[in-house]
């Protein structure tokens, strides 16, 4: 019997690439910056234009702030999914399931808690669809779909969610706040129920022919994930921002207080990096582009379950960001 052959490479080369991105705007910006600044005037004290900059920056922070992000991504990973003692076939996600590029919808707001800090919360949506056929029995969640029949994914909108809330606070500014350091402080949750269908084994009738929908629903095991990360924003020119952010978390192989023939015990991770820019519209209004890449993993182990899903996701972003 032929298997589907799946190679785990962690997301090592895009989180370093990212990070070199960071870390060359991090030296970049300020290196612009003084590059037209005056000699003379570099070891001098804050020019007060500097202060007026400042002053309109931090009034720029008592305003709350709405995002619409729209981003476009390709899917990648595994999912493995064991019912009792019927273990699941490794299922590649993305080309191997013929899963179409994803499209996220994120919608975000911010609102001022304090002086340098802002509540932050977004809820991102998407929706899986896609359609393969194996040349082989496989196997997800107890039951298996003969081959040379279509398998579908629809997982829609209302099953793959994530919800994340942050205390963002503000650690540095140098150069008249053309350049700043945020940092992030929260959790993100996880809504994840993935459905497929097809034909199961020893199907006979025409209803039993027409295809039995199966699905995990990864929400059930869900763990708040505590998470922490960095935000940096450069200013270019009045007009042009550079901005680009690193949020990470894990949680160990913990008893999640659920019980399924048993305890259950499930080890999270979820990452997420942007680097883009963004334009001034008008006084109130931004649009932003850019590149994004997020990481997801769930591993769940009970008597009853053997869950394993990896998805990673990269790809473009285009935003609206608006202040009230």
């Amino acid at each position: 019997m032929k298997t589907v052959q799946v190679t785990r490479h962690p997301a090592s080369c895009e989180i370093r690439s990212l990070l070199f991105l960071l870390s060359a705007l991090c030296l970049a910006v300020p290196a612009s910056a003084l590059a037209h600044a005056p000699p003379q005037a570099r070891n001098r004290a804050p020019h007060p234009t500097h202060k007026k900059a400042q002053v309109k920056a931090h009034a720029r922070e008592r305003h709350q702030r709405w995002e619409i992000r729209i981003m476009r991504g390709t899917p990648g990973g595994y999912m493995q999914v064991r019912e009792n003692a019927v273990r699941g076939t490794p299922l590649p996600l993305g080309s191997g399931l013929g899963l179409s590029p994803l499209i996220r919808l994120r919608i975000g707001w911010s609102t001022p808690i304090g002086p340098r800090q802002r509540l932050v919360l977004h809820l991102d949506l998407s929706r899986f669809t896609g359609k393969q056929t194996f040349p082989h029995t496989i196997y997800y969640n107890g039951v298996g779909l003969v081959p040379g029949h279509p398998v579908y994914s629809n997982t829609p909108v209302v099953n793959d969610w994530q919800f994340t809330a942050l205390d963002r606070v503000h650690l540095a500014s140098w150069f008249g706040s053309r350049l700043r350091v945020d940092g992030e402080l929260g959790f993100t949750y996880v809504g994840l129920t993935y459905k497929l269908s097809g034909t199961p084994v020893g199907a006979t009738t025409p209803n039993q022919m027409s295809g039995s929908r199966t699905m995990e629903d990864f929400i059930t095991q869900e763990l708040p994930v505590p998470e922490i990360g960095l935000r940096v924003e450069g200013r270019l020119t009045p007009n042009w921002m550079i901005v680009g952010s690193i949020l990470g978390g894990h949680l160990p192989n913990l008893y999640s207080l659920r019980n399924e023939g048993g305890k259950v015990f499930v080890t999270q991770t979820n990452r997420a990096m942007d680097l883009g820019v963004r334009y001034r519209l008008s006084r109130r209004w931004w649009v932003g582009f850019g590149a994004y890449t997020r990481y997801y993993m769930q591993h769940e182990i009970s008597a009853q379950d053997g869950n394993y899903i990896r998805m990673n996701e990269h790809g473009l972003y285009l935003g609206l960001t608006g202040r009230f």
